[in-house]
């Protein structure tokens, strides 16, 4: 559906014919992402009505104006990785393509913040930030995965939470264009006070801002962000080698600032062994190894594992039951420090240093896979294309463990040969610990061929088991990552486990109505201002 010719008027008057199409060539570029298939047994999801590259605040608080008088349903993305970046509820609506919007405005080196725009990725911030000794947290949705997405919109765990945070707790303040084109900015950057602090005298609106797992868009545009840093142990720059642009890889790990992998008894003990390692308060990441990881890398790396698959799979099944730890440090006498209190714990718990798992070739890949996230599109794409991941939870140790044991038996039945679901490596995909309260954070990620009928029905099941309030994993949280991972028309996740946990989705269906009187951002990943 085409928008009306006045309402598409009135938004190339914003910014000019050239950034506004309604070229249905160029809207099916943007509703064709994975998971589609899965959610609407299509290739495509909703066709925008049109797709407009704004610039500047300005002309989102205009163009979310027009919106609202035309009653045109608008989502604003970044980079629109997921299908809840994409999905519309309505072919009157209109996509907002942020790519203009790529400066890093500000790094404050002295206060460690930096303040972007939302087409910023976190892997070209911390280049830049690297300079000056510095680094953001990243995400396993890859190094392209933008800075304002991660922190103020959407959802991640990333490889080094258990020294830098993550899933959201490092927003310092934004500034936010409401659905009805207000400017809102959160924070001590309202006082002109500078973006020291998302907080200021009473009640918080973090919690609106982002909740769990963030709005995905439904409520609003976030249009600048400032975000916590940490500091940097690599060098200021450094070069890559191999076939251009992704593939391209370290060859070995700087000078202060390494991977070690620590072998256990079984996975149980893994587990314990990252609950360890993150408590000794010396580790840059902490990250157990997944099926996926270790049949990914660049095309030389995964050949090498499947080389390594047939002539030594005594070592793949070691990896399963190990534990990567990354330590950086600004000196020698502290590098050497943290290295011994790692091999202390390691030896407390009784594993191995093994020579051949800690192939020097292998930790230069690992380290610029924990610290930038490269490899981790391409290990879950690599196999057939599309992937999901339930199921999830953030909590202590003892509950991953439990949601492991009992999220391997029910997906044992899907897996295997001539099952539904394909799993490479064993069960789960547990990446880091983060802290004493946190613990970890588990997602399961597993293939299955969006081709086959038989496939997707098999995974539709299976997440339904997963997604059930009332099933075996009732217990230990909202699923899909808190919900953000969801297309509430189709799944009905939230209106499902609102009741279970205190109503939330009455008072989320509040906000929503609150925020958005006239209901023009999209709530597909979201949530509706009344349940039906």
């Amino acid at each position: 559906m085409d928008l009306e010719r006045d309402a598409y008027q009135a938004l190339e008057d914003i910014v000019g014919p050239e950034y506004i199409n309604q070229d249905p060539a160029i809207r099916d570029t943007y509703n064709q992402v994975w998971g589609n298939k899965l959610l609407f047994d299509e290739k495509w999801s909703t066709r925008p009505g049109a797709v407009i590259l704004p610039s500047t605040t300005e002309e989102i608080q205009a163009i979310v104006r027009v919106c609202n008088r035309h009653k045109v349903t608008f989502k604003a993305f970044g980079s629109g990785f997921e299908v809840v970046g994409t999905a519309f509820t309505t072919e009157k609506s209109l996509i907002m393509d942020l790519r203009r919007m790529d400066k890093i405005i500000d790094i404050d080196v002295k206060n460690m913040m930096a303040v972007v725009e939302p087409f910023v990725s976190s892997h070209r911030l911390n280049m830049e930030l690297a300079k000056h000794g510095l680094y953001t947290s990243t995400i396993s949705g890859g190094p392209s995965s933008n800075v304002i997405a991660i922190s103020c919109a959407h959802f991640g765990s990333g490889f080094t939470q258990v020294s830098t945070g993550g899933l959201g707790r490092n927003v310092l303040g934004c500034e936010w264009v409401l659905p009805t084109g207000e400017l809102l900015t959160l924070g001590t950057a309202e006082a002109g006070n500078g973006w020291y602090s998302a907080d200021g005298p009473g009640f918080s609106l973090r919690g609106i801002l982002r909740g769990h797992s963030g709005a995905n868009g439904g409520h609003g545009v976030i249009t600048k962000a400032a975000v916590k840093l940490y500091p940097w142990y690599g060098p200021s720059e450094w070069e890559l080698h191999g076939s251009p642009p992704a593939n391209k890889v370290l060859t070995e790990q700087f000078e202060l600032f390494k991977v070690y992998v620590f072998t256990m008894e079984n996975f149980e003990q893994a587990l314990e062994a990252m609950r360890a390692f993150g408590q000794s308060e010396v580790c840059y990441s902490v990250d157990m190894v997944h099926g996926m990881q270790i049949k990914e890398g660049n095309d030389e790396f995964m050949a090498y594992v499947m080389e390594t698959m047939q002539t030594c799979p005594e070592k793949l099944q070691m990896l399963e039951r190990s534990v990567y730890v990354a330590i950086g440090a600004d000196t020698k006498r502290e590098f050497d420090y943290k290295e011994k209190v790692i091999f202390a714990v390691n030896e407390k718990l009784g594993g191995e240093y093994r020579k051949e798992m800690n192939d020097p070739k292998e930790l230069a890949w690992r380290l610029q896979y924990l610290s930038w996230c490269f490899g981790t599109v391409r290990e879950t794409f690599r196999w057939a294309g599309e992937f999901h991941i339930v199921p999830n939870i953030d909590g202590t140790i003892d509950a991953v463990k439990t949601v492991c044991k009992v999220g391997a038996e029910m997906f044992a039945k899907y897996a295997g040969e001539g099952g539904p679901i394909m799993q490479p490596g064993g069960f789960p995909f547990p990446p880091p610990f983060e802290n004493y309260s946190v613990g970890g954070h588990l997602e399961h990620v597993f293939i299955y061929d969006p081709n086959d009928q038989k496939s997707v029905e098999g995974t539709r099941e299976f997440i339904g088991k997963c997604l059930d309030p009332e099933g075996e994993l009732g217990a230990y949280g909202v699923p899909c990552l808190g919900g953000g991972l969801s297309i509430e028309p189709v799944t009905h996740l939230v209106q499902n486990w609102g009741p279970k946990y205190d109503n939330y989705h009455v008072w989320m269906a509040k906000i929503k109505a609150m925020l958005d009187p006239n209901t023009v951002c999209d709530w597909s990943a979201y949530v509706p201002p009344v349940f039906p």
